[in-house]
């Protein structure tokens, strides 16, 4: 296992797949239109959904995201307990506009804590770890366990549409708590 000098790991793991992945791709492209840009520097040209929870980086204030109880009873099948989630798109939006879905290496604000959740639709090129990074490949319906105070980001959409869902749990300690 690759450890930082910080003792913990910086692998990748895959937990399962998704069970019904048309099924959850339907309900990312019934979402397409709620899409904004990312104001992230990090993520110029990508499209984004807070899920659950919002948080402004610029203040880091905490405000309620979209809900729907189908996603939340699936998120919390895939991370029990988890309070905040991101969409986010990689392909063309209805208005023909692109969403690149693309994020450069970064490691997630104290919003989060470490461990978040991704469930990917389509495929794409992770990358992830310190102090070197390695590449890893996403496939349709991966569900993978990360920790995201590691550099990571996606360095490449591979199929024509990909959506990424990732959960995460407030980090209470540095003052996040849940609104809902």
């Amino acid at each position: 296992m690759n450890k930082t000098k910080l003792k913990f790991s910086t692998e990748l793991r895959k937990l399962t797949t998704v069970e019904n992945p048309e099924g959850l791709r339907d309900w990312c492209r019934s979402l397409k239109s709620q899409l904004i840009p990312d104001p992230s520097n990090y993520a110029k040209g990508r499209y984004r959904l807070w899920l659950f929870h919002e948080v402004d980086f610029r203040n880091g204030q905490l405000s309620k995201g979209y809900f729907d109880d189908r996603i939340y009873n699936f998120s919390q099948r895939v991370y029990p307990g988890c309070d905040i989630g991101l969409l986010t798109f990689g392909g063309s939006l209805a208005d023909g506009k692109i969403s690149d879905g693309r994020i450069s290496p970064h490691r997630d604000h104290t919003y989060a804590n470490p461990k978040a959740i991704s469930v990917n639709l389509g495929e794409a090129i992770f990358t992830y770890g310190e102090p070197e990074q390695k590449d890893y490949l996403l496939q349709d319906g991966d569900i993978t366990e990360f920790n995201c105070k590691v550099l990571h980001s996606i360095k490449e959409i591979i199929t024509p549409e990909r959506f990424s869902l990732v959960f995460w749990k407030l980090n209470e300690s540095k003052g996040y708590q849940s609104l809902i």
